[in-house]
């Protein structure tokens, strides 16, 4: 199925902000033993695309294909990412895209995630459900981008030390970089 022109435009727009800090990440470690966690890798676009470029990523997401029929990529540990089964301090680096929204797992994340590594993360911004609403009814973004969002919380407010803060999409969509504080 294809994707809605927004959906595809704010993927590669997140994932060229990814591999850009990532760039940067590989003067302190080689880009095959940088540890990623992808969290609620979902479809597996993320996971998928970072593995092609030689990054080890794993993916965990609390739904697989079997429990999921929307699923088509089976994650890595299907797995709650509120209870992660990891070590501390784990992963050189998180990534958690449109997931957060949906369950309060920053600081699980900050948990898993090495001192000075990197967490990537997108959510809608608060108080602009009504605007995404209209660009999907439009067909301009998939609907599935904003169910059941009962944890949206401005990313400013987060219990990580950020690095860079952004709003993109009309303003109803945020992305930051944390790192362990």
């Amino acid at each position: 199925m294809n994707k809605p022109p927004i959906t595809k435009y704010v993927a590669r727009k997140r994932l060229n902000l990814i591999l850009h800090s990532l760039q940067k990440f590989e003067n302190k470690i080689p880009k095959q033993k940088i540890k990623i966690l992808d969290v609620g890798c979902g479809d597996g676009h993320f996971t998928r695309e970072l593995r092609q470029r030689g990054y080890n990523v794993t993916g965990i997401d609390k739904h697989t294909p079997e429990t999921a029929p929307w699923m088509s990529f089976k994650p890595d540990y299907q797995m709650d990412a509120m209870k992660m089964s990891f070590k501390d301090s784990s992963f050189d680096v998180a990534i958690a895209l449109e997931v957060v929204e949906h369950v309060p797992c920053i600081p699980e994340i900050n948990r898993v995630l090495k001192p000075e590594g990197l967490f990537f993360c997108s959510t809608p911004y608060p108080n602009t459900e009504w605007l995404r609403h209209i660009v999907v009814f439009l067909g301009l973004l998939e609907a599935q981008d904003f169910e059941h969002h009962d944890h949206i919380d401005d990313l400013r407010n987060a219990p990580m030390k950020m690095l860079q803060y952004r709003r993109m999409f009309l303003g109803t969509s945020q992305f930051a970089i944390f790192t362990k504080k």
